[in-house]
């Protein structure tokens, strides 16, 4: 008997095949690939997030629901005081703390509060204010929520199966396990070393990662696209982003530094507070220490890109994140806590050591960049310059530049805004902010005149690469918009 192997579960990989894209003869293929990858992992981060929301709405409202079910029933047997009593003991706890929201967030009673004093403030239930019609119009509102809330549990619970179903559909990364492969490892106690022969091992030297001192094993700066058309690199998703851009445990130091000084533990200025932020967030987003998410190279290659567009400070916090990620792999199965441990030790030897290759590594990067750029300011000969321009006559390239930084909190009010988060609405206009206040001091102010060409004009003295990423920004910031100056005629017959 000759079994038959089923092939069908491929019909839903998307694959990447470079002969397969067309694209316009003015558009770098690499790039446009490279574009098309980056916008595949955003949208499945978002999608991430959408079902982080949904399932922690659903909790919230099973956790709701039997506490308003029971206030509901004793309203309806005792009257509006029973009311009255659990709105005046909510109060009373969130003012006893200040007016504040718990560690995480809101808690269930700040919740139930909130949906109370709601209540009140409905037309049917003020009208019965100071009448014998209020305990039936409290009891009447209240079934009403506790029918919408219901609704929106099945409501959830259907959008939830949707994207299970979607999902199942589809070949990821995240779906993919390593089979027919166990490993064991073996660790060695150490030996304690009495403090009268610590003199003795001066000659021996403690690596976080053996491999990485020597010149074959050590982190390079990212090829060249010459060099890469043939390899797929990572694209840097949202989470990617967020995690390069914490505080750096070495932003005392200069960015022309190559390596610590001297007396760098002595003049304390190694940042602990840094690792432990670090610490936390990998903790709360362990798929950058998945093999197949690429979190070393993809922000190697986001250090590169962004020293070539001048963000220097970027692209070290971008090498020492690709690098932390990479010594953590290479401890094995405890490698995080046994690196940041190691980081911060009180004696500090295992910190230099990181930092020094952190530092070494970033130099390399900023080598080849400059190197790169020289090249490319020969090759073109002044020539080659990134200008906005309209394709079609009746389109008007405009921009949109955030006025400053958004505020502490946010409302949302209007018609369409039921399924926004206002943090991640504060989050996504903290970066538009952050992006706008990345360009040159030149650029903003082109920018902040709205006139397109004193735009073009300062895009055209740029080297074409950081032009390049300058372009990207405005169009992720929503700061570049095209409009049509034509006039629709959308009568109807």
């Amino acid at each position: 008997m000759v079994g038959k192997l089923n092939y069908s579960k491929w019909d839903n990989l998307e694959l990447s095949d470079d002969s397969d894209i067309e694209v316009h003869p003015n558009v770098d293929k690499s790039s446009f690939i490279r574009w098309k990858q980056r916008d595949i992992h955003e949208k499945r981060e978002m999608r991430k997030i959408r079902r982080s929301q949904l399932e922690a709405e659903h909790r919230t409202n099973e956790a709701v629901t039997p506490l308003l079910t029971a206030l509901c029933k004793q309203t309806d047997e005792e009257g509006a005081a029973t009311y009255s009593r659990e709105v005046s003991r909510l109060a009373a706890g969130r003012q006893a703390r200040g007016n504040k929201d718990g560690p995480d967030g809101p808690t269930l009673e700040d919740i139930l509060l909130s949906l109370l004093l709601q209540i009140n403030e409905e037309p049917n239930v003020k009208k019965a204010h100071g009448t014998s019609d209020l305990d039936a119009a409290l009891t009447t509102s209240m079934k009403s929520h506790l029918i919408k809330i219901e609704k929106r549990q099945s409501e959830i619970s259907s959008e939830l199966a949707e994207m299970d179903e979607e999902d199942a559909h589809k070949i990821t990364s995240d779906s993919l396990r390593d089979g027919w492969n166990s490993g064991h490892v073996s660790k060695e106690k150490p030996s304690p070393i009495p403090e009268n022969k610590a003199a003795k091992t001066s000659q021996h030297i403690e690596t976080l990662n053996p491999g990485a001192l020597a010149g074959s094993a050590a982190p390079s700066a990212p090829p060249s696209k010459d060099d890469s058309d043939d390899e797929e690199v990572p694209s840097v998703t949202p989470t990617m982003k967020s995690f390069a851009s914490l505080p750096s445990s070495i932003a005392s130091l200069p960015l022309s530094a190559e390596s610590l000084p001297a007396d760098f533990l002595s003049s304390k200025r190694l940042d602990l507070s840094a690792f432990e932020k670090m610490f936390q967030f990998i903790g709360s987003h362990k798929e950058l220490l998945h093999p197949q998410y690429g979190t070393t190279d993809a922000l190697l290659m986001q250090a590169f890109e962004s020293q070539m567009a001048g963000q220097k400070a970027l692209a070290r916090m971008c090498t020492e994140k690709a690098l932390l990620i990479q010594y953590c792999l290479k401890l094995g199965r405890d490698g995080v806590s046994l690196f940041f441990q190691r980081m911060m030790n009180t004696d500090g030897k295992a910190a230099v050591l990181f930092l020094n290759d952190v530092l070494a590594t970033y130099t390399r990067i900023a080598q080849r960049a400059k190197a790169l750029r020289e090249q490319q300011q020969e090759n073109s000969e002044g020539v080659e310059q990134i200008q906005l321009m309209a394709q079609d006559p009746g389109t008007v390239i405009s921009f949109d530049i955030p006025e400053g930084p958004p505020p502490e909190k946010i409302r949302l009010e209007g018609e369409g805004v039921e399924h926004l988060d206002a943090n991640e609405v504060r989050e996504w206009l903290q970066r538009r902010w952050d992006i706008y206040m990345s360009f040159d001091e030149d650029f903003r102010e082109a920018l902040a005149s709205k006139n397109l060409d004193k735009v073009n004009e300062v895009l055209g003295r740029m080297p074409v690469s950081k032009a390049e990423v300058i372009v990207q920004d405005l169009d992720r910031a929503g700061i570049l918009n095209f409009s049509s100056t034509e006039v629709r005629d959308e009568t109807h017959a």
